[in-house]
């Protein structure tokens, strides 16, 4: 079989067909334009002035990012992971204030910050939102309400300049595509692969990407959201299906940093602050505290899912914080790996997948299961999901039991490999991947199965999305 190699550094796809007839080239002004698009076009009529993306990614290696790291200079552990903590937050904390200060006056570019490419289609058009993950009613104990989220995610520039190495100018990622796939019917992120080299695809250490969570639910609904920043988007909710204003609070910030120094089995140190009315200050960056850090999987560690609500003192790879507020804790992952209330590690009125005595399948109810964390959900960041983004058999509709090597293996420390073999691995990024990869390999499929420049006039056929399914039965039952 031939292979077919695509030059997307300069926007051209040479395609041939089984008699070598060349296929309509994908001009790079089309390519730039998809990419980059700035946000959704439902926008309100009542506005002049609109979300911007910044994607003007350093080329060249910026000597940026989290120095601290070079200082601290040390493994990080439970008990020194308070200071990196504060000051990784101090780190982030210039975009930190403005962001929350100039809310939808916010400019990305003059603050050196960055988003990633090929979400223009889902970014709500005032803050460059789109879809986080919602929390079913009985999530929190004191909310008798669905809650839906929206994030914004944002890279340093030493971060933007890895998703600069994966997305040319023009937005392409070079890769081949076996020619079955324009005689066949198989979904296209089955038949490619990423032609660069791996360290492309990871990310440089002290690089630094900050997640904005928001609430849809807001201090009028949920206690603990008072007094919360305020922001106004537009955008569609769940039983809401048309565009409309809606105001979301601030309710999680996570910062992360490529660390191998501190972090050595994965590479990475995540950080979840949330939101605490309680703290008395004028300066609104003092009310969000850090909910913990997790630099591991703690892959030894393992937990019996009779007592998930319970911390498992054994953890060596997570630090919570257990002052802070009741509502951020209701949520950590699996054995208290850290997870934030924005984050879906926990499942309810679920079931779990054991062995009974003959060896055969049965079936375990939960209430209640936490059954993931930050980093075992961003374990399989990849070309493709061959697996699950849960430990899933079946799309989320149960859950592998604690003790199997089909769960455990979404435990893994892992560092700079893919979680399936033979797959590229983006480095524990979820948004490059799940989100702009995911939207980049629509915009192929549509173009090169619609075989004209109109259908991308309409929305691009995506492909299915059994996580994005999982995430709105929460919301749906």
């Amino acid at each position: 079989m031939k292979t077919l190699f695509v030059s997307l550094s300069i926007g051209l796809f040479m395609l041939l067909s089984c008699k070598d007839e060349k296929q309509p080239e994908i001009p790079n002004e089309i390519v730039k334009k998809q990419a980059f698009k700035n946000h959704s076009d439902s926008i309100p009529k009542d506005r002049k002035d609109f979300f911007v993306l910044n994607a003007d990614y350093p080329r060249k290696r910026p000597d940026v990012g989290f120095k601290y790291m070079h200082e601290f200079n040390q493994a990080i552990t439970v008990q020194n992971a308070g200071s990196y903590v504060s000051k990784l937050k101090e780190y982030a904390s210039p975009l930190i204030n403005r962001f929350i200060n100039e809310k939808d006056k916010f400019s990305a570019k003059e603050v050196g910050w960055f988003h990633e490419p090929w979400m223009g289609s889902k970014r709500d058009p005032i803050m460059g939102t789109y879809t986080g993950n919602p929390n079913g009613k009985g999530t929190f104990k004191h909310v008798d309400k669905d809650q839906e989220g929206f994030v914004l995610v944002m890279y340093d520039p030493l971060a933007a300049f890895t998703v600069g190495e994966v997305f040319d100018s023009n937005g392409n990622v070079p890769m081949k595509i076996d020619p079955s796939y324009f005689k066949g019917s198989k979904p296209i992120d089955s038949l490619i692969t990423i032609d660069l080299s791996k360290d492309k695809g990871q990310f440089k250490e002290g690089a630094v990407i900050v997640k904005f969570a928001f609430s849809a639910l807001n201090g009028d609904e949920w206690d603990d959201m008072k007094d919360a920043p305020l922001f106004t988007i537009y955008n569609k909710l769940n039983k809401q299906p048309k565009y409309g204003y809606h105001n979301v609070s601030l309710f999680q910030i996570d910062v992360v940093v490529k660390d191998s120094k501190s972090a050595p089995d994965t590479g990475w140190v995540f950080t979840t602050f949330v939101y605490d009315k309680n703290i008395k200050s004028n300066n609104v960056l003092d009310k969000f505290v850090p909910l913990g850090a997790i630099w591991g999987n703690d892959p030894d560690v393992v937990t019996d899912f009779t007592s998930v609500e319970v911390q498992n003192p054994k953890l060596k790879q997570t630090w919570i914080n257990n002052n802070a507020p009741y509502y951020s804790r209701e949520t950590l992952g699996w054995g208290g790996r850290l997870s934030g209330p924005n984050d879906g590690a926990v499942a309810l009125q679920t079931s779990v997948v054991v062995k009974d005595k003959n060896k055969k399948d049965s079936v375990v109810q939960y209430a209640r299961l936490p059954m993931t964390s930050c980093m075992s959900c961003h374990l399989p960041s990849q070309q493709r999901f061959s697996s699950f983004l849960l430990p899933s058999p079946n799309g989320g509709r149960a859950f592998f039991n604690y003790n199997t090597p089909a769960f455990l293996r979404y435990d893994r420390n892992l560092k700079g490999e893919s979680f399936d073999k033979g797959q590229y691995s983006f480095d524990y990024n979820m948004a490059m991947n799940y989100k702009a990869m995911r939207a980049y390999l629509a915009f192929l499929n549509t173009y090169y199965k619609g075989k004209n420049e109109k259908v991308l006039k309409s929305n691009m056929v995506e492909q299915e999305d059994d996580f994005e399914e999982y995430r709105m039965r929460k919301i749906d039952q």
